[in-house]
Order: structure tokens, then sequence, then C-alpha cells
């Protein structure tokens, strides 16, 4: 009898310990006379191999450390917020595998939107915006893996707005002439200049 106890006990005790959230334990504060940084370091899927080209981001001797192509300590994963010494947000996003990942945000200190930035593991690859002091939208358009692409509006003030349009991050040079010129079925072919006779 005691011996079924014993197991009903192990049985139930490892089901519940099984089931125990993780308290906080992977949940990094750190905290300076500036500002304030939650993040996370979940533990990743896998192992990571890391890439040259990109920065990484890891947390270690109660630092977390940028670095371009590899890491030496716990990878940033999960989401990451930073704010001043008045609790404003300053920056949000997450991370993926030490990489951003995701939409991630920036304010300024009077807590206007000064950009959004939509990331895929460690490349700018979606949507952006900046924004001036005021709030209001100086730049928008798209990445494509890292290069602008599509069309990059450009705000000079309220009223001026400037497109250019991106391929694979170069400038697309602008067609010359109307629509309608370029497309006139109408118009006649230049006639060959006759040969001079010959003398």
């Amino acid at each position: 009898m005691k011996q079924l106890f014993l197991l009903l006990f192990l049985l139930l005790s490892g089901s519940v310990m099984a089931q125990m959230p993780d308290y906080g334990l992977y949940n990094i504060h750190i905290t300076d006379s500036t500002k304030t940084v939650k993040t996370q370091v979940n533990p990743v899927s896998g192992s990571v191999n890391p890439r040259a080209g990109l920065l990484y981001y890891w947390f270690g001797g109660n630092i977390i450390h940028e670095q371009q192509g590899g890491f030496s300590g716990k990878l940033l994963n999960g989401t990451y917020e930073e704010s001043d010494n008045h609790h404003h947000l300053i920056v949000q996003g997450a991370f993926k595998n030490g990489l951003k990942d995701g939409t991630w945000k920036s304010w300024t200190e009077g807590g206007r939107l000064s950009g959004v930035i939509t990331w895929d593991e460690g490349i700018k690859n979606g949507k952006f915006a900046y924004y001036d002091a005021n709030g209001n939208e100086t730049q928008s358009g798209r990445y494509d893996r890292g290069l602008l692409d599509g069309k990059i509006v450009y705000h000079a003030g309220l009223d001026s707005v400037k497109t250019i349009v991106y391929k694979n991050g170069k400038v697309v040079p602008p067609k010359t002439g109307s629509f309608l010129k370029r497309i006139n079925i109408f118009k006649k072919k230049k006639e060959k200049a006759a040969p001079a006779p010959k003398s």
C-alpha cells in the first residue's frame, strides 16, 4: 500500500512540476541612470549559426551586447522594451534568436513616434516610416531584404511630397515625356534621307 501511495505521489508531483510557469526565469530587467530595459532570453530553437552580415544582440555580465556575426552569451529571444526614467517608451520590438524581428517602434523624449521599421530575422524587410520631432511623417516606403524597393515617399514640410522609385536598392530613373506621347501610335516615322548623288 505504501508503494502505491509513493507511486501516485511521484506521478502527481511530476505532472505538477511539468506545468509550473517559469516565474520570470528568462526575463531580463536592467536599470541604469538613463533608462530601463526589459527583455527576454527565452531558449532558442536548435543551434544558431551566426551569419557574418547580421547584428546579434545577447546578454552577458548584466549588459546587453550587440555584435556583428557572432555572440558570446544568452541570445535575446522574445519581447524588448526600453524606457526612460519617466517610464516613457523609447524603443519597443522583439528578437528572434538574437536578431530583430517583426515591427520595431521608436519614440522621441517627448513621446512622439520617430520611426517604425519591419524586420525579418535581422534584415529590414517590409514597411517603414520615419517621423520628425512633431510626429509628422518625413519618409515612408518598403524594404525588400534590406534594400529600398518600390515607391519611397519623402515629405519636405506639410505640403511638399517627393516620390522616388527604387528597385533592389537603386533609383529607377523616371521615364521622359508624357504617357500619351510615349504610346502615340499615329506619329509618323522619320523618313530616311536619300543618299547624296555621286558626282
